[in-house]
């Protein structure tokens, strides 16, 4: 049998030039043997508990959306609906700001704070608290001080808008129970629409 060619011993400690006996042979001696199984039993080791905590990052990312979905859950349906009309608020206040707009109703472009007022109320027209034709940018006087100045109001809706968009506006009273997953899509499109704006303005 031909002498198989010379290689070096698999062990760090080692790497000594050797002639293996036999094919497959890795190291020189027993005592390399036991440093390589040694070392690859930590690898194998190392192997092993970086899956598993892979595998427990899995775990735990499905019991901490399992339990977002579960307080999510019990909150109460006015908790969706605050959240809700905070984003579409804030895209209506925000857009209007953007475009150079001043209080829907008095047309001032300078004010103390800035509010999204809406022109039917949330308490006598909840079904359109979020139509985005019934918010616009109101200074905090007009919004707060004077009770929407609605009369002003109404009559800058007509001017952007036309009479009968108006009155539309005014003549839907149809009742809608919103239901969570509408409120969770109106909200996420706000806030879509707020990123975008936002991109642009940056750019």
């Amino acid at each position: 049998m031909a002498k198989l060619p010379r290689r070096k011993c698999a062990s760090k400690k080692c790497r000594q030039w050797f002639h293996p006996v036999r094919n497959g042979q890795l190291v020189c001696s027993c005592e390399c043997a036991m440093v390589v199984g040694r070392e690859q039993a930590r690898k194998s080791r190392e192997v092993a508990q970086k899956a598993e905590r892979t595998q427990q990052r899995v775990r735990e990312k499905k019991e901490r959306a399992a339990w977002r979905k579960r307080k999510a859950a019990v909150k109460p349906l006015k908790h969706w609906i605050d959240l809700t009309q905070r984003a579409v608020n804030d895209i209506c206040r925000e857009t209007a700001l953007a475009n150079g707009e001043g209080c829907i109703s008095c047309g001032t472009k300078s004010a103390f704070a800035w509010h999204a007022g809406h022109y039917r109320t949330t308490a006598a027209a909840s079904h359109l608290r979020f139509t985005r034709t019934n918010i616009h940018l109101q200074c905090d006087v007009c919004n707060v001080h004077k009770s929407g100045n609605i009369e002003a109001y109404r009559a800058a809706l007509v001017e952007r808008y036309g009479e009968e968009i108006v009155q539309e506006l005014e003549n839907n009273n149809t009742p809608h129970r919103w239901t969570v997953d509408e409120l969770k899509e109106i909200r996420l499109t706000a806030l879509a629409d707020l990123r975008a704006l936002k991109k642009q303005e940056a750019a």
